[in-house]
Formats: structure tokens, C-alpha cells, sequence
């Protein structure tokens, strides 16, 4: 597996594997109507082009396919924040989300950042799953809207980013 940053010409596979992700994940979570072309929609407009330079893309490539990728905001207000984290269903159990992770971190603690935080929804039992496995400790549920859903998410933070970058780079 390859791992390097995103670029322009990356963007339409990142989108198309975002919108087949979420169509996986949050099939009974979020309504049908939502995920068939509002989502495409969304995510269309959302990967338009890279995020500025406070941004981290990065992707997991195997056999000149797209495996993964995680994107993160160094500048969220509540600090670095996995905005995305999405593997490919073929790709699944292969270590690419957990490179992907430890790539993130070793980044970001480099750059001085002490933490790493995301939010997950409840109902997403397997993406909670794996965050645990990483060590990622999951704070109070509190309802949200996700792109006009109405939904109940988790934060979960890692305050080691050391230990995130050697407990996912493990396979």
C-alpha cells in the first residue's frame, strides 16, 4: 500500500469513494432519499477542490487503486479534527484505515499538535469499533444536524498522537 498526499487529479476518485462509504455506512441511519443524489450532491461540491493548506489529504493507494484516505482540519476550533476517514469496501481489513490514522498522527505530532479529535454516529457500531481499537476514547453523545440530518454523534479524542501513530501503523 502506498500512501501519499491528495491531488487535483485525485479528487473525483475521493469523491466517488466518500459517496459509495457513506451509502454503505449510514444505509438505515440516514434517510434512502438523502443518500441517493443529495449525497452525490454534497459531496460534488464538497470535493470541488483540495481544502486549503491548513488541511491534511491524504490517501492510501493499492495496486494503482484507491484504498482510502483521511482528511483533517489542523485549524478546527476544537482542534485537529478528522473531518474524513473512508476505506474502500474491497479494501476494508487490509490496514488502510489504520495507515491512514498513524500517517495523520505522526504528521500532526510532528507539527506540534497534542491531540486529535473526530465525531462518529452512534449508530456507526463499526467505525466506533475501530476507533477503540486505536485507542480513541469516545466523550457524551449530542444530537446534531449532518448536512440537514438530524443525527446523534460521539467525539472521540486521542491525546497521544505518538501512541495513535505506533498503535495504528501495527497491522
Amino acid at each position: 500500500m502506498i500512501l501519499r498526499p491528495a491531488t487535483d487529479a485525485d479528487l473525483v476518485a475521493v469523491r466517488e469513494l466518500q459517496i459509495a462509504s457513506w451509502r454503505r455506512a449510514y444505509r438505515g441511519i440516514l434517510p434512502d432519499a438523502f443518500l441517493g443524489a443529495p449525497v452525490a450532491k454534497v459531496l460534488a461540491d464538497r470535493w470541488a477542490a483540495l481544502p486549503g493548506p491548513h488541511w491534511i489529504v491524504e490517501t492510501a493507494w493499492d495496486g494503482g487503486r484507491l484504498a482510502g484516505f483521511v482528511s483533517v482540519d489542523r485549524s478546527h476550533d476544537g482542534g485537529a479534527y478528522v473531518d474524513n476517514l473512508h476505506v474502500a469496501a474491497a479494501a476494508q481489513g487490509r490496514g488502510a484505515g489504520r495507515a491512514l490514522m498513524a500517517s495523520a498522527a505522526a504528521t500532526l505530532s510532528a507539527e506540534g499538535h497534542a491531540a486529535l479529535w473526530l465525531t462518529v454516529i452512534r449508530e456507526n457500531r463499526a467505525a466506533r469499533q475501530f476507533y477503540r481499537r486505536l485507542g480513541g476514547v469516545e466523550g457524551a453523545e449530542r444530537a446534531e444536524t449532518l448536512f440537514g440530518q438530524p443525527i446523534v454523534s460521539l467525539p472521540v479524542t486521542w491525546t497521544d498522537l505518538d501512541r495513535l501513530a505506533r498503535c495504528a501503523a501495527r497491522r
